[in-house]
């Protein structure tokens, strides 16, 4: 019996599409009858279906696409944090008052959202190179 880090099949990556699809026909749906974009409603579904997009099987599962992912998500996590920390510094709370005001930061949705879509983006990059290197 193999071991794998990756515990969903490949086609996993069709439920991870259709959960996008539907996370993005929630947040029109939502503008639509309340006349606000709720972000955290689109980040939800950004971020359950690129969870089971990132963490699904790849075609040709080896020890190298493992590592790719592993290093996509050790970066991704790593960017995603300093966006996050800087936004929530230079946006939500650049004119912080500590008598009455309440410290803001983005959701944990966003920030998984924003982690998956720079971790998939960035294992895909790193897979085509590796591509491009191995036709040459």
């Amino acid at each position: 019996m193999t071991h794998t880090s990756f515990p969903y099949s490949y086609w996993t990556k069709i439920l991870g599409l259709l959960i996008i699809m539907a996370g993005i026909f929630s947040f029109f749906q939502q503008y639509l009858k309340k006349g606000v974009f709720d972000v955290n409603e689109l980040a939800l579904g950004f971020s359950w279906g690129l969870v089971f997009i990132f963490f699904s099987k790849e075609k040709t599962e080896d020890e190298m696409m493992q590592g790719l992912k592993f290093k996509a998500l050790t970066r991704a996590i790593i960017v995603a944090f300093f966006i996050t920390h800087f936004y929530n510094y230079l946006f939500l709370n650049w004119n912080f008052k500590l008598d009455h005001d309440v410290i803001l930061s983005i959701s944990a949705y966003q920030f998984m959202a924003l982690t998956l879509i720079i971790a998939t983006v960035s294992f895909y990059y790193l897979k085509h190179q590796i591509t491009l290197n191995e036709e040459k």
